[in-house]
């Protein structure tokens, strides 16, 4: 957990990818996660010992020095062993749910991954939008600014009226306060995206250009959609129906027996070490339940050597025994002594039912928001369509009005109300423009397609003029003919999926 106080060194301009790998490596809840994790390997090993016999030493001595008697010395000193026979199948289910458990858990880290990447992405889109509604308002802002200064000059020639002049002071304010709010939305986008990216908000990020160029978009009525069977929702939701179903079986075979035999070796003796009387014995054990009724019944056959002993008889203490063959038996009934064992099979039950009552709703909510939300991604891509052609019409229209004015045919209002109407439609051509990216990143993630690869979208490695692109470098082209352009790397790294573990595949 120690990469959470590193300090982050990125020296390049970060792509999507970058983002993403940065933030789940420093996300504080996947790693805890990932530490959690660990525990499954202990507790299986800890299940398999229950086939493993189980050994032990044992130590007994009684000591007897008491005035008007004979004094009395006795140690015994054996190796026990145990091994359990059968115990109706118990074990092996067991170690089912627990393995279950483990791959319920493999889910809820895919969740909390895909939680973690989807925060992480919508707040690098959202900052990548804020980016680009900034820079347009900077063009905006420079070009008028040499607007203004051109102006200034015919006011002074007397070439323009102070009614225009008066009407433009309203228009600098207005578009002042916007550039304002813009900038303010910008500020408020980098600590999102610090905060998704578990940054310190005084880590200073830059974000790589050309988003547009390097993101295809797909029309998303041109594919059929195909749920993913294996997305960690669903997968967790069957699998929570299987450890209700070992649950209830555990309860419904509880009546099998518990089958344990043991034995032991050893020496006593009635002197001190070393011990000369050899002992040896075996020993037969039975447990069962019977509808809330337990029976348990215990048998040992031992061998005594030479001299006396003592043999331990569970519930009678311990008893002498002479050389030669000495036994026991006993037993016990606990007539209904589990009162709650009707409650716990019909908890199982429903616990059962339960979960194949979710799994339905899972399911029916599930295909549902695929299906909702491939409508409005449809909507969203019809949208962005039609404000790009929009805009393109206002740019065409005002690369006509640009000509105009070089002639003088048109009034300085009629030209700035021209440019208003392209910079209006590019701010709004980018909301579409993201919001289907976003929801596409959603519905991908549910059709478990690759995020940064899919039937919606495509983020390639080079740079290539898009049609957003395209009508953002037309808008760009100052008068003078400059052209902005900026430096980045155009090489995106190989990251695994939703960075998995290696056993855990979709």
């Amino acid at each position: 957990m120690g990469f959470l106080f590193y300090p982050l060194m990125a020296e390049d301009n970060l792509f999507w990818e970058d983002c993403v790998w940065i933030g789940m490596e420093r996300n504080g809840s996947l790693g805890l996660e990932q530490v959690r994790s660990e525990i499954f390997p202990i507790l299986t090993r800890e299940k398999w010992k229950q086939y493993l016999p189980k050994l032990g030493v044992h130590y007994f001595g009684i000591f007897s020095k008491n005035p008007e008697q004979i004094d009395q010395e006795y140690r015994d000193v054996r190796l026990q062993i145990q091994q359990l026979l059968y115990d109706g199948g118990e074990t092996e289910r067991e170690k089912q749910k627990l393995e279950i458990r483990r791959l319920i858990h493999s889910e809820e880290k895919k969740l909390l991954r895909e939680k973690i990447f989807k925060s992480i992405s919508l707040s690098y889109l959202s900052f990548q939008k804020r980016m680009l509604v900034d820079l347009i308002y900077n063009l905006r802002s420079e070009r008028y600014k040499l607007e203004q200064k051109k102006r200034k000059k015919e006011l002074e020639l007397g070439l323009s009226s102070k009614g225009e002049s008066e009407w433009l002071k309203v228009w600098e304010v207005e578009f002042q306060s916007k550039q304002i709010h813009s900038d303010t939305n910008k500020k408020l986008a980098v600590l999102e995206l610090q905060q998704a990216m578990s940054l310190d908000p005084n880590v200073r990020i830059t974000l790589a250009g050309g988003f547009t160029e390097r993101i295809r978009l797909f029309d998303p009525s041109a594919n059929l959609m195909a749920p993913n069977e294996n997305h960690p929702l669903r997968k967790k939701q069957r699998l929570q129906i299987e450890l209700a179903e070992l649950e209830e079986e555990s309860l419904e075979n509880d009546w099998k027996p518990k089958l344990v035999l043991g034995g032991y070796v050893g020496k006593n003796g009635n002197g001190g070490f070393p011990l000369q009387n050899e002992i040896y014995g075996l020993s037969v054990g039975v447990q069962a339940n019977l509808g809330g009724t337990s029976f348990q019944s215990n048998t040992q056959n031992g061998i005594q050597s030479e001299g006396n002993g003592i043999q331990r008889i569970p519930g009678y203490g311990p008893q002498p025994v002479g050389p030669g063959e000495n036994s026991f038996q006993s037993g016990s009934i606990g007539l209904f002594d589990d009162f709650g064992r009707n409650k716990k099979i019909f908890d199982s039950k429903m616990s059962l039912l339960q979960a194949k009552a979710d799994w339905k709703q899972s399911e029916i909510g599930f295909l549902n928001q695929v299906q909702s939300t491939e409508i409005k991604l449809s909507e969203l891509y019809q949208k962005y369509n039609l404000y790009l052609e929009n805009t393109k019409s206002n740019l065409n229209q005002h690369k006509a009005k640009r000509e105009e004015r070089k002639f003088g045919l048109i009034s300085e209002i009629e030209y700035l109300k021209s440019e208003e109407e392209v910079f209006v439609s590019l701010e709004s051509v980018l909301e579409p423009y993201f919001q289907y990216i976003s929801t596409a990143l959603e519905l991908v993630l549910l059709l478990g397609e690759n995020p940064f690869d899919n039937r919606y979208y495509q983020v390639e490695s080079k740079r290539t003029p898009s049609d957003l692109s395209k009508v953002l470098d037309d808008w760009k082209e100052i008068p003078q003919g400059e052209k902005i352009k900026i430096n980045e790397p155009i090489q995106k790294k190989p990251y695994p999926f939703l960075m998995e573990d290696p056993y855990e595949t979709r």
